[in-house]
């Protein structure tokens, strides 16, 4: 039908609107049969009527008019028993029984009213009414495919002519019903047929509905799950920011002030160890712990000077396993002073460009934090690999972990967990990698810590 334009759906949506279809069906023709059933307790008692006023006896079709009412209320009524025996829930419940069910009704309503119009109705002269409602009733109660409208249709109004043949002797009269009948069946036929293809429209649209909801709702995810990633890196953004902030400040502070402290130390401290030589043995003890805490604030003015963004950074090509390499001694060092295992995994990596000075001073320093969050006899491990970006250095302790209330902490300058920490060595590690064009990602569990330390090979 071209009036009616039917959305694109899927063969599974097609499938569901045939089930919902002939769901219908089947309840409509209970309700159909429901209603001849009442409606034929009237009509029986016409017949009543009619026998008790003689009409049976003046004309035997008055008779067969009673028996037809008695056929059609014993059929109506097994319709009527079997639809509630076989009760049905929802369309996905829907059997080739059911489409049976409704096409077996249809087919008598239509076959029963031509008979009784075409032969009995002849025979006491009264038009064909009830093959007429019978054809409007169908197209309107029932939606069936238009071949199986065309063969209720079709052999209905041959038992139509064929009842009519053998009642009606008048060849011209019985011309007309032919016409009238072969008119009424074409009607009957294009309004089912649009009813049909109206209902369909309207299930078809209602899927197009559903998936075009279901497609924009999965879209609106998309597009909320991105903003939400969006915020996050922008939070994620703004915390590195004001990170890097403060390192900036901090090293502009050890810029503009460490060099001026350093130089009066370095006298205080020169003539320290000349007094040292002059004074009794009972006072070295004083002069040696004034000149310990000399060197002590002089090593962190070194951690405010390496923190500095304006400190000169000399980049060289280097393997980052060669200076786990160098670095090597100093850490073996650390691990047998402190009674600690060390287990290295130096993987094949590409070279980068690399301050050769720093990268030994934040392995030292993630080093030997493994080292202090560790018992003795734990295990401390350094392992280098390659993804298809990055090389990455990772050093992995077995301490007891980080608070995750403290991760978002870690880097932040004077930021320390340590009684004798001075929150600057982890600051230093993120200052260093931060110049590197690198990234700092910290891994914790009950069973340890893991900070995986990525070079970006596009960068270098």
């Amino acid at each position: 039908m071209g009036l009616f334009r039917l959305q694109p759906i899927s063969e599974d949506e097609e499938n569901a609107i045939d089930g919902i279809m002939s769901y219908d069906n089947y309840n409509q023709t209970r309700k159909f049969a429901l209603i001849l059933f009442s409606i034929n307790f009237i009509f029986l008692f016409v017949d009543c009527n009619n026998r008790a006023k003689g009409l049976w006896a003046i004309n035997e079709a008055y008779y067969y008019v009673f028996h037809t009412h008695v056929v059609l209320a014993l059929v109506t009524l097994m319709f009527i028993l079997v639809s509630y025996r076989v009760i049905l829930h929802s369309a996905n419940e829907i059997t080739l029984f059911h489409k049976v069910f409704a096409i077996l009704f249809a087919f008598f309503a239509l076959n029963y009213s031509a008979i009784i119009s075409g032969w009995i109705s002849q025979e006491i002269n009264r038009p064909s009414n009830v093959y007429v409602i019978a054809c409007f009733s169908v197209a309107v109660m029932v939606n069936f495919k238009s071949r199986v409208l065309a063969f209720l249709y079709g052999l209905s109004c041959l038992t139509f002519m064929i009842s009519l043949t053998v009642s009606q002797e008048d060849p011209y009269m019985s011309f007309g019903y032919y016409m009238d009948v072969f008119l009424l069946v074409v009607i009957s036929y294009f309004i089912s047929i649009v009813l049909y293809k109206f209902k369909q429209q309207n299930l078809r649209h209602k899927y197009y509905l559903e998936h075009l909801v279901m497609e924009r709702t999965e879209e609106l995810q998309a597009t909320n799950n991105l903003l939400t990633k969006e915020i996050i890196d922008r939070k994620r953004t703004e915390i590195e920011m004001v990170r890097l902030d403060r390192l900036n400040l901090i090293g502009e502070m050890a810029a503009s002030i460490s060099h001026e402290v350093r130089n009066p130390m370095t006298t205080v401290k020169g003539f320290l160890q000349l007094l040292l030589n002059k004074q009794d043995s009972r006072d070295k003890e004083y002069f040696g712990l004034m000149i310990e805490e000399l060197d002590r604030a002089n090593s962190i003015l070194s951690e405010f000077l390496s923190i500095s963004k304006t400190k000169p950074t000399m980049y060289e090509w280097y393997n980052i396993n060669d200076v786990v390499t160098s670095t090597l001694p100093l850490v073996q060092a650390d691990a047998q002073t402190n009674d600690k295992l060390l287990a290295i995994e130096l993987n094949d990596v590409p070279d980068l460009q690399l301050d050769i000075q720093e990268i030994r001073q934040l392995i030292l320093n993630l080093v030997r934090n493994g080292f202090e969050a560790m018992s003795s006899g734990g295990q401390l491990k350094i392992r280098t690999f390659c993804t298809k970006c990055e090389v990455v250095l990772v050093v992995a302790d077995q301490g007891t972990g980080i608070e995750q209330s403290l991760l978002e902490k870690l880097g932040t300058p004077f930021f320390t967990t340590k009684e004798q920490g001075t929150g600057l060595g982890l600051a230093v590690c993120y200052g260093i990698v931060s110049r590197h064009n690198g990234r700092i990602i910290v891994e914790t569990s009950p069973k340890g810590s893991t900070f995986n330390v990525y070079f970006n090979l596009g960068e270098q």
